[in-house]
């Protein structure tokens, strides 16, 4: 079992958790890209992706022998959840890139952690310290270098559809906290890929989307969003919510702007500049800040 009460957990280890899951899912971006020049749709790519990361969930628990029985309200917990706030999260912010940059939209996205670290105090009870508070602004602040961009002719249509996803990915974060303490975490992923790769399926299915014909590259990029930026993300970055919390979790998690500079480099041959190298930096003595004793902030 692995239920015990979130947040009170190992610092060091959630830490470690939270900061891999993090360049896991920087590998979104990258891989989408790839997945679209091979000729496949923004539907059938995210259909594909949580399809394939509910069979591995699923064989987890087979090979783990979890209990994968719910409750009728832990049931229509996790279904509420997955279709009210991670599939709007996921179509919004793809919808959101049609109409403003890429990065603006994210910059907007990564407004989430000030969400979770106010909505936590609230729901989850977890404290608003100055350590908690100091890191935010330092973090955001890396988020903001390593994005920052002209702001001027923005379409209001972008705009809100981001800040949309902001405000569904927090009240997730803040959901997913609660249920994980009655819910195992393996359980709790196989149960969200699923629903949200149904509902992604039938509006591919809808917009006559579904169609499977593109190249190989396109292929394999998928399967990469599936393995790392949905499976071992999800995995590692619910077990180190389970350990420090929702609200520490979402501060860390804006390393990922970075990480993904950092592969499109790699992987891509994009620009990778000063501003982005030193605002990942930024971010990283952020969460250095979150790793401090707690006394140094009394």
């Amino acid at each position: 079992m692995d239920t015990a009460k979130v947040g009170t957990g190992r610092t060091g280890l959630g830490t470690f958790l939270v900061l891999f899951a993090t360049v896991c899912m920087s590998t979104e971006a990258v891989a989408a890209k790839i997945a679209y020049e091979g000729g496949a749709t923004v539907m059938i790519v995210l259909t594909l992706r949580y399809i394939l990361a509910a069979v591995v969930f699923w064989l987890l628990i087979r090979v783990g022998r979890y209990d994968y029985r719910l409750s009728r309200k832990q049931l229509l917990s996790v279904l509420a959840l997955s279709l009210g706030t991670q599939t709007l999260t996921v179509l919004a912010l793809f919808e959101a890139f049609r109409f403003i940059p890429a990065g603006m939209a994210i910059l907007f996205l990564y407004l989430y952690p000030v969400l979770v670290t106010i909505l936590a105090v609230f729901f989850l009870k977890e404290p608003l310290t100055l350590q908690k508070g100091l890191a935010l602004i330092i973090t955001l602040a890396g988020c903001v270098i390593i994005l920052g961009q002209p702001v001027s002719n923005l379409d209001l249509r972008g705009v809100l559809l981001s800040l949309a996803a902001a405000v569904t990915n927090s009240v997730f974060l803040i959901g997913t906290a609660r249920l994980l303490n009655s819910i195992q975490t393996p359980v709790y992923n196989a149960y969200v890929s699923t629903v949200v790769a149904l509902a992604t399926g039938l509006l591919a299915l809808s917009r006559g989307q579904a169609s499977l014909d593109f190249n190989r590259d396109a292929w394999l990029a998928i399967i990469a969003l599936a393995i790392f930026a949905t499976v071992l993300a999800m995995a590692a970055f619910f077990r180190g919510i389970k350990e420090i919390g929702a609200s520490r979790a979402a501060i860390i998690s804006t390393f990922e702007p970075a990480a993904t500079a950092i592969l499109a480099f790699l992987v891509l041959g994009e620009v990778l500049t000063i501003w982005q190298i030193a605002g990942g930096v930024i971010v990283l003595s952020g969460v250095l800040v979150l790793r401090m004793p707690q006394g140094r902030f009394s």
